[in-house]
Parts: C-alpha cells; structure tokens; sequence
C-alpha cells in the first residue's frame, strides 16, 4: 500500500499568520490596511509575473482595477495556464480529486479542494501552504474566539468531541479541512471529530449524534434546522455546548429555530471554496469581512460600485492569501451589501450583509415518519456525484411531481436525465421517502425573488 503524504503545513507560515491576524483585529485601520495593500502588491505582481492566464488579460496591471471580472468557467479551461508553478495541470489535478487521497499533499506542498456552487459550474481550487495558514489563522482567532483580541486555539482542544455533519468522502472543503486537521494535530492534542454524511438517511444521523452526544456540532444551517426540529419533538437529544454553521445563508428564523431547540452558542461563518472564511460572525450576529486577508466589491448590474447600502448584483473576490492559484477579481453568485454603521461589538472590520444560497428544504411524504426532509446540499450531491450532472434545477411542483430542468444539449440531454431519475430515486429510497415521479422539465432554469439568484431546489408548494 502506497505511503499518504501528509497534509502541507508550514509552521512558520502559520505563526506569522496568527501574529499578523492578530495585530490586525486589534488595529484594523492601520495594520490591517497596511498587510492588505502589501499582499495586495505582492499579489499582483505575482500574477502578472508568473501565471500566463493573467499576464494575457492584464499585462500592464498595476491596480486591482486593471483586471476584468473573472469567472470559474474561464479559469477551468485555462486552467493550466492560471498557477503560478508550472507543474499544476488541470489533468493532474483531476487524477487526485478521483483518488480516495483526502488531504494529502500533491506536489509535496499543496492540497486540493472541489466546488461547484450555485452555478453548477465544477471547479478545483489549489491551496498552497499561505493560504492554509491564514485559513487556520482566522479561523482560531477569528470565527472560533470569543474575544478577537485574544487567541483562542484551545476550541479544539482535547476533551472536547465533535460532529461534522456535512458532505464527506470527496475533495469538498469542508470535509478536506476537517481530515486536515486531524492529520497535522499531534495526538496528545487531537481533537475527537466524527464525520457523518448528509446522505445517511435522517434517522440514522440522529442515532449517531445521540450516541456520540458531541459538544460541539458542525453542519449547515439547513440541516442544523432539520435537527432541532428533531430536538424539539424529542427524537433527538443533545447538550451542544457550541453550534458551527457556513455553507448556506443563516436566516433570522432559522437562528431563533436553532437557538430555541439548542439553547447554546452560535458560531456562524460566510465562506467559499475560493476563500474559506471570506468573513466571521461576532457575539451581536454581525458579519465582519477579513478584509486584510480578502478584498470583496459589490457592482451594480452595469458592473459599476453599487452604491453604499445597497445589494451588490454581483460581487468580486480577490484573495490576498494564495500566491500559487490567484484570484482576482473573482465572481461569486452572491449579493453583499456594506453597512457602514460600527458594529456595538467594538471591531472595525467592516461588516456586510449577504444573500447567499436560497435553495429550499423538500417536505415529503415519508414511509416510516410522516415527512422527510431533503436537504438541497444532499441532492445537489447525489445528482453531481451519482448522476455526473453539474448543472441542473430541481423542483417539487404544486401536483408533488419532481421536475427536472436542465441545459438542453440534444440527444445528451436525456441519457442525463435518466441518469438523474435513477440517482433521486434511489436516494428518496435511502431517505425513508414515499417515491415520487420525476419528469424531465421544457422550461427553461427558473430565477426566483428580487436578487435574481438561480436557485437549485425550489419548492413550489410554497410558492403559492
């Protein structure tokens, strides 16, 4: 059996990253403006310098507004000419993502993530050992502390027990960044974290976290809702001492829901693939974007800076952190909105509002309960991985008929689909979930709402 390379991690890299993280909470108006301009800098320089993909689009580029928007669709196909060493190919990288090789390190120095997001556009992300620093970085300083002025690395400490409820098994960021940690923790220190799939059938999750009783559980905020309504008709009983949420937009509902069935503390994250812990949640609920570690920008729909106070139409990422794969400029399918009122926490990073992932829960007639609920995040992960479709809607119409949208490619279009009906039906099976016809939709994909966002799973027996 070959030997697994252990995941990169660069002990000098994350002490200057926690230090200057630190320095910069405490100071962001100075420090923090002065570390961001500085990797600014060195981000640019770097791009245009040695990665072929940007030295094509902005040669001259001397500000970040030299650089044009770009996509994940553009990026994948030049992929292998988009990193900054050479030897990352996009077939290399594919070779890993296909391997069981969770969190190992390829190349000697770099980890792989997958994404597709709401596009459905499939995307792989290298991080190089910076990045991973100031991902750890904020996050022990940042979203895990209680104070941000003081380092709080003892949350994974020893003695505390942790669930992950997610998506596992495959190169997502969330589960990749859990093994990573398990792996580079020596073992006196080791924090005792169980994965568990969102594709296990409900019942099954709720057996586990019973057993395992965790002190803290980490998921998203759909599934977290699903469970503490579990808690609250006593199906599940849990003492959570600290609740971990990103992933999916955190509604004011969903937050009084979870309180009211947990009644412990809320640790809520805004990330992505392309950047980790874009912003951290304070004690009053607000989100304050890393501005010294990322640059975020709203435009209007004329791809102007929206204006103060209002929803962007899209919104641009460019991270400061990673020097091997860079982003500039990066489009996210989510709107953010600045406010510029302090927040009564006491910390100057800015604070944004987002609107993010709107996809629904489907409530359907089950065969050993009443209703199952199906997760958007498990049937985007079955139609991607099962069924190999990336771009797809799925809806529960008014008649209780799953319709199926997606891109219509001719003759390709319906071996897709039938790969699809077999991967949702097999999984409503899983689930516990009376089976239900599902058909292959005309229409075209459906926006919903003000934002114009283009949800995945939408439930419209709700809609009416």
């Amino acid at each position: 059996m070959k030997a697994r390379s252990p995941p990169p991690f660069d002990p000098w890299l994350w002490l200057q990253a926690c230090q200057e993280t630190w320095l910069a909470a405490l100071d962001p108006l100075r420090v923090g403006r002065r570390l961001r301009q500085q990797r600014l800098k060195r981000l640019i320089d770097t791009a245009i310098r040695d990665s072929p993909l940007y030295t094509r689009r902005a040669p001259r580029a001397r500000t970040l507004a030299d650089f044009e928007p770009v996509g994940k669709a553009e990026l994948m196909h030049h992929f292998d000419d988009w990193a900054t060493d050479r030897r990352i190919t996009l077939s290399g990288a594919e070779s890993v993502v296909r391997s069981d090789a969770v969190a190992d390190a390829w190349l000697d120095r770099y980890m792989l993530w997958t994404s597709s997001g709401t596009s459905g556009e499939p995307g792989i992300f290298v991080q190089d050992a910076a990045s991973l620093a100031a991902f750890d970085a904020i996050d022990a300083l940042r979203l895990r502390s209680a104070d941000p002025t003081q380092p709080s690395l003892g949350l994974w400490s020893m003695g505390r027990r942790f669930a992950y409820v997610g998506a596992i098994g495959g190169h997502y960021a969330g589960y990749v960044s859990i093994e990573r940690l398990r792996r580079i923790v020596p073992a006196p220190w080791r924090p005792q974290i169980n994965a568990i799939s969102i594709l296990d059938p409900l019942e099954e999750v709720v057996g586990q976290l019973q057993a395992l009783q965790p002190d803290v559980l980490i998921t998203y905020p759909t599934y977290a809702v699903t469970l503490a309504s579990c808690q609250a008709r006593g199906a599940l009983q849990m003492k959570l001492a600290e609740l971990w949420l990103g992933g999916e937009q955190l509604t004011t509902r969903q937050r009084e829901a979870l309180r009211s069935a947990f009644g412990c503390k809320l640790r809520n994250n805004y990330g992505a693939s392309e950047f980790y812990s874009i912003a951290c949640e304070c004690e009053r609920g607000r989100l304050h974007l890393n501005d010294d570690w990322v640059v975020l920008e709203g435009l209007d729909a004329r791809g102007r800076p929206a204006p103060a106070g209002e929803f962007s139409h899209v919104t641009l990422l460019t991270n400061l952190a990673n020097l091997t794969q860079p982003l500039l400029r990066y489009e996210l399918n989510d709107r953010v909105r600045f406010v510029a009122s302090p927040c009564p926490c006491g910390s100057a990073l800015p604070i944004i509002e987002v609107q993010g992932r709107c996809d629904d829960v489907l409530e359907l007639p089950g065969t050993r309960t009443d209703t199952v609920a199906l997760l958007p995040l498990a049937l985007e992960s079955v139609l991607e991985e099962d069924a190999e479709v990336m771009q797809f809607q799925l809806l529960l119409r008014p008649d209780h008929v799953l319709e199926l949208r997606l891109p219509h490619t001719g003759a390709g279009t319906r071996q897709a689909f039938r790969r699809c009906r077999t991967a949702l039906l097999a999984h409503l099976v899983r689930q516990g979930a009376r089976p239900l016809r599902v058909v292959l939709g005309n229409d075209e994909f459906m926006h919903r709402g003000g934002s114009g966002k283009l949800c995945r799973v939408i439930d419209l027996t709700r809609d009416g």
